[in-house]
């Protein structure tokens, strides 16, 4: 018999019969599964393939998918943005745009103004509500803002905070010592006796700091109880005599602190500064109000 070409693989082969098309099994199976499966055409890139029940498939991937829909694309003429003329709301500049929602020239300005929206808001939520101080007993009420549900203001939130450290073993130790500097100090500057009851007939009762009386009583009380106070601190060289020495509150020799210059201090002004103040001056004129002390020409007023 003649030679014949395999119509898989091409090779030459004898067939057997005369209607054998394959050169052996392997080339009649794949010829077999050929027959048996429809293998369509891909409409883009024209390779063949099966997939099952794909008589409605016109492509053989997603690519050629993605593809043929570019190809088909209409290309769209470029629009041209409108542009929009406006005025910055936080600062007032004037500035161009794109965006008709914009309002702010500027990312600082957008956060400030949505900032001071946001405050207004929750000024106009805001409920305020009534609280008595831990530290002086004032009844307040709190404003938008306000970051306090327990004192009036920050003194007597400090004040507080120092009440509860002087209860503490820390802060006596440190006292203790201090007590024994300040002996130290009197001693190395000591030139006479000075003694408090001299000094209060000499000042006639009055402090030579703010020049507001001192009350007669010695330990009447803690802030206005009268003090000696150095003229010249005696930490700056200053002594231990009878004209270096004035009288003062407690309060107001606190006050002072190391200050060797003259100091002079208006209560009336300082207890417009805040509530804690205010408490304290109020507690002056309380106790002083059943004392009278002769007012003398040579004080400090």
């Amino acid at each position: 018999m003649e030679y014949k070409q395999c119509v898989i693989c091409g090779a030459p082969f004898i067939p057997k019969h005369t209607e054998q098309q394959c050169c052996g099994a392997e080339c009649s199976r794949k010829k077999a599964g050929m027959t048996t499966r429809r293998y369509n055409t891909c409409q883009y890139c024209g390779k063949p393939f099966w997939r099952r029940n794909a008589y409605r498939m016109k492509y053989c991937s997603h690519e050629c998918v993605a593809a043929a829909a570019h190809a088909r694309a209409v290309p769209k003429p470029p629009v041209q943005p409108t542009v929009y003329e406006k005025h910055c709301l936080w600062c007032g500049k004037e500035f161009t745009t794109t965006m008709s929602h914009k309002k702010y020239c500027c990312r600082e300005c957008g956060y400030n103004g949505l900032k001071r929206d946001k405050r207004k808001q929750w000024a106009d939520e805001f409920q305020p509500k009534q609280f008595t101080c831990k530290e002086c007993g004032t009844v307040f009420t709190t404003e938008c803002g306000h970051p306090r549900s327990s004192f009036c203001c920050q003194q007597c939130a400090e004040k507080h905070d120092r009440r509860k450290e002087h209860q503490t073993a820390r802060h006596k130790s440190y006292m203790r010592q201090m007590n024994i500097e300040r002996e130290k100090q009197i001693a190395s500057a000591f030139v006479e006796p000075v003694d408090y009851e001299s000094i209060y007939r000499r000042d006639r009762g009055v402090c030579q700091i703010c020049g507001l009386p001192v009350h007669p009583t010695k330990g009447i009380d803690n802030n206005w109880d009268g003090t000696i106070d150095h003229i010249v601190p005696l930490s700056d060289g200053g002594e231990h005599s009878v004209s270096n020495c004035q009288l003062a509150h407690r309060i107001c020799n606190s006050l002072k602190c190391r200050s060797h210059e003259e100091y002079a201090l208006n209560w009336e002004e300082k207890a417009k500064e805040n509530n804690y103040w205010r408490v304290k001056y109020e507690k002056y004129k309380t106790l002083m109000e059943k004392v009278t002390v002769p007012p003398s020409k040579s004080l400090k007023v």
